[in-house]
């Protein structure tokens, strides 16, 4: 009897290993695409189990829920179908027709003044233009233009050319004043600069959300495991107050909470930082510009919901070069050409790239070994690292220059009052 038992559990458990694999095997280039993934390092059957430990539906589940009951495949909502180079060209050709530079440069302006010079089609919005001559790609942060466009930054200060904000002549024949450019300056910033600050990103971002103490109580998260830019406004994961019915006169607490997309979110709630880290679950499809021009789409999409908030692009963190060298599809060759394009949509006014691999690369630019328990993610004291890169780049208008210094000295003094030392003053 024990015999026979034995040899039902044995038999057991190969069928749902079978089943597990087949449910992965057809569910691979659809709901679990966005999930990371090597065959090298777990067999195709954890890609179900990681989603039943998510609290969702197994590709056979939903599959079978929406032929039976028509109730949508919700967890494939986020697919994004590799790209071949025929599929590009029609991109291209068709929906991208006139569009090219939309996901690059800023979006455009809905006060009506609009102002050209020459070939290049400028945008004005709030005094700075942005301007382009149908190529939106450069060679550093800054936009490539006919002269007239913001120059990037060099030594930590964002300089403007006096033609980059112009005139405009209201329908009164008069010039309407136009508030004067921005210069912003890269410095280091006190603990309180990440009050207001949110982090959108993938499973690193919610490791830093979990291990970084000084961003515990101050930062709002929007992350998730498996993440993809794709997810911006299709998974509904971030909880928030639901939109208060028309003539609500309540408080904003006597609201239910409930999933919404970050898209959704963002449209309830003001910051004014927004750092984004995405790029590591989309590293098996498409190409760096795909990649690049549906990040720009979202970005514009963000400074239309923000648009007081500065954006911090972050370049995707490398993986170990051991990690490296053995994946075919994590590879620090493919994260560096794809960081290269996510450069680009930096303006330098609203939108800042930023590139914290410099504080994590080894000798061999990629993630230290001794960082990284899994050649993947931070051990959990490593994320200070990440965090000391932030507070050290962080880009803020130069009238705010003396107010960031005397916070960094306020926190040298606060510390050395604590540990009875003396630490550095701050420059």
């Amino acid at each position: 009897m024990k015999e026979l038992a034995r040899h039902l559990l044995s038999v057991g458990i190969i069928v749902v290993a079978l089943l597990l694999t087949a449910d992965a095997a057809l569910g691979q280039k659809s709901v679990y695409e966005e999930i990371e993934y090597s065959a090298a390092d777990a067999p195709l059957l954890t890609l179900p189990l990681r989603k039943i430990m998510d609290g969702e539906d197994p590709f056979i589940v939903a599959y079978l829920r929406e032929k039976l009951f028509g109730i949508p495949m919700t967890t494939g909502e986020d697919y994004e179908p590799e790209l071949t180079e025929e599929s590009e060209d029609i991109a291209t050709d068709e929906e991208v027709e006139g569009t090219e530079d939309a996901a690059f440069a800023e979006p455009d302006v809905t006060d009506g003044n609009a102002v050209t010079d020459g070939d290049a089609g400028m945008a004005i919005t709030d005094g700075n233009a942005a301007v382009t001559d149908g190529n939106a790609v450069s060679d550093g942060n800054a936009s490539v233009s006919d002269g007239n466009a913001m120059a990037g930054v060099t030594d930590g200060n964002a300089v403007t050319d006096g033609n980059a904000a112009l005139p405009v002549i209201d329908t009164t024949g008069n010039i309407a004043a136009i508030p004067e450019a921005v210069n912003y300056v890269e410095t280091a910033v006190p603990d309180w600069y990440f009050d207001d600050a949110l982090f959108i990103g993938d499973s690193r971002t919610v490791g830093l959300s979990e291990y970084c103490e000084q961003l515990k109580d101050r930062a709002t998260f929007y992350s998730k495991v498996s993440l993809t830019i794709y997810g911006f406004s299709k998974k509904p994961f971030v909880n928030a107050r639901a939109v208060p019915p028309e003539g609500f006169e309540g408080s904003v607490e006597e609201l239910p909470m409930e999933k919404v997309t970050i898209e959704q979110a963002l449209e309830r709630s003001q910051f004014a930082k927004i750092y984004i880290m995405l790029g590591l679950n989309e590293l098996g499809s498409g190409s760096a510009e795909s990649f690049a021009a549906e990040f720009g789409t979202v970005v514009a999409r963000i400074r239309e919901l923000q648009p007081d908030a500065v954006i911090y692009i972050q370049g995707i963190m490398h993986v170990t070069h051991k990690k490296s060298e053995s994946d075919r599809v994590f590879k620090n060759s493919t994260i560096n050409l794809r960081n290269e394009a996510l450069s680009t949509l930096a303006d330098n006014q609203h939108v800042f790239y930023i590139d914290m691999n410099s504080a994590t690369d080894d000798e061999n630019g990629a993630l230290g070994q001794d960082l990284s328990f899994d050649n993947v993610h931070l051990k959990a004291k490593s994320y200070a690292l990440w965090y000391d890169y932030l507070k050290n780049h962080a880009f803020v208008p130069e009238s705010d220059l003396e107010l960031m210094q005397m916070g960094l000295q306020q926190e040298i003094e606060q510390k050395n009052a604590e540990n009875g030392g003396t630490e550095e003053t701050a420059q």
